[in-house]
């Protein structure tokens, strides 16, 4: 009896087909409904993954989602990160490529990287009361200053270089950071160190080889001329200051002056020094007290007799770079008079006038004879005439800086036109041999 009752009935060979059923219309209305809802729940779960974080999908939701796409996610999952290693690698490349602001220094910081300011870290070595120093900061080399802090308030040496430090050119040395001494009575600031930079007063006067110069072609003057016009502009419309320290010292270059390609490169110094050293007023057009302070022969008439620094004798001291460029003679020479014995003073810039009011042939001997006549004089009297405007008797007279960068442009432009024009081509070989 077990046996039978365990035995499984067998299976009929022919069995009866089953009338098939007809769908009713209450489940066709039904299955249609359930597809908008699976397309609504779709859709609410994809509107769900774009709201933000605060708003929480609900677990039905969430879940619905996860099942649906769970293959899809699958096989995406390896595409995704390999777009998220991506995307990681583009923004690391991104930040190294962006420019680091500059710090906010430690004093202590300074002292160890220059040694204490010791001898051996000055920039001269030959001046034994130098304040600048040649180190290594943070990975860095690096030139430091020292300027005495105008204002006591070391806040506002942080307050300008958190303002300063947005401001990037490439004819500007970078501003790494800035320190003030314990006692807040000077300031240091730590520039970037060009190697293979040299000042543009060392080029255009050598003490060692006064006829040579390697500033020897219109064109690379010229260049000079056109970063430095572009950097003072910038500095004027962007960074919003003064630079109040131009002249050909504080112009460093670097590159080959006798190639006609782009290698040549001149950058302008001690950018935002005035400012961070407390010389100017927050509308940086002033500066606190009457102490006079630049270069001999870089400084406006109004400077001299007390005035305060502004973006006119930034222009005065753009304009007698330009007649150095040019002349390749200093702003200001003292030479013995051998008939008197007395010291004489020479102008460049009455040198200049004179030049410009004696015709062509008072330019071609005004011009720096080491230039061999390869210039064309009509660009000569030009750059002249723009650089005379610029170190006008009353300030008023002289241009804005928007107006000199796009002129010294042009000049330059029509410089390399002129180049190419008369240079000899390199294409062409000879070969003499038997016929």
């Amino acid at each position: 009896m077990v046996a039978l009752w365990n035995r499984k009935p067998k299976p009929n060979p022919n069995p009866s087909p089953e009338p098939e059923k007809k769908k009713s219309p209450e489940l066709m209305c039904k299955s249609k409904s359930s597809v908008a809802t699976a397309a609504a729940s779709s859709s609410s779960s994809m509107a769900a993954a774009t709201t933000p974080r605060k708003q929480q999908r609900s677990p039905r939701t969430a879940a619905t989602y996860q099942y649906s796409s769970s293959s899809a996610g699958a096989a995406a999952s390896t595409t995704s990160g390999s777009s998220s290693l991506s995307t990681a690698a583009s923004l690391q490349a991104l930040r190294d490529s962006l420019p680091s602001l500059p710090l906010l220094l430690s004093f202590p910081e300074l002292a160890a990287a220059t040694s204490n300011f010791s001898s051996s870290h000055r920039l001269t070595q030959n001046s034994p009361n130098s304040t600048s120093f040649r180190c290594s900061l943070r990975g860095h080399p690096a030139a430091v200053f020292r300027r005495p802090l105008r204002r006591r308030d070391a806040c506002h040496v942080s307050s300008r270089l958190a303002v300063l430090g947005h401001c990037h050119h490439a004819a500007i040395a970078h501003l790494l950071g800035a320190a003030a001494s314990p006692d807040s009575g000077s300031v240091f600031l730590a520039y970037e160190l060009l190697a293979g930079a040299t000042p543009l007063s060392s080029l255009l006067r050598s003490t060692k080889n006064p006829a040579f110069t390697p500033l020897a072609t219109w064109q690379a003057r010229l260049k000079v001329a056109a970063d430095v016009s572009d950097a003072l502009h910038y500095v004027h419309l962007q960074a919003n200051t003064i630079h109040n320290r131009l002249s050909s010292s504080t112009v460093l270059v670097s590159g080959d002056g006798d190639a006609a390609g782009d290698r040549l490169r001149a950058k302008i110094a001690h950018f935002g020094a005035a400012d961070l050293a407390g010389e100017l007023n927050d509308d940086g057009d002033r500066r606190h007290g009457r102490r006079i302070e630049g270069t001999r022969g870089y400084m406006a008439p109004e400077l001299i007799a007390g005035g305060s620094p502004s973006r006119r004798s930034d222009v005065y001291a753009l304009g007698v770079v330009l007649l150095e460029l040019v002349s390749g003679d200093e702003p200001v020479r003292y030479e013995v008079n051998r008939a008197t014995g007395e010291y004489e003073r020479t102008s460049l810039i009455e040198s200049a006038a004179a030049a410009a009011a004696g015709g062509e042939e008072a330019m071609r001997r005004w011009v720096d004879r080491r230039l061999k006549d390869s210039f064309p004089v009509e660009a000569a009297e030009a750059m002249t005439a723009l650089a005379l405007r610029c170190v006008a008797e009353d300030g008023g007279a002289r241009p804005e800086m928007a107006w000199v960068a796009a002129k010294v442009s042009k000049l330059f432009l029509e410089a390399q036109d002129w180049a190419d024009k008369f240079r000899l081509p390199t294409d062409i070989s000879v070969s003499i041999a038997p016929r």
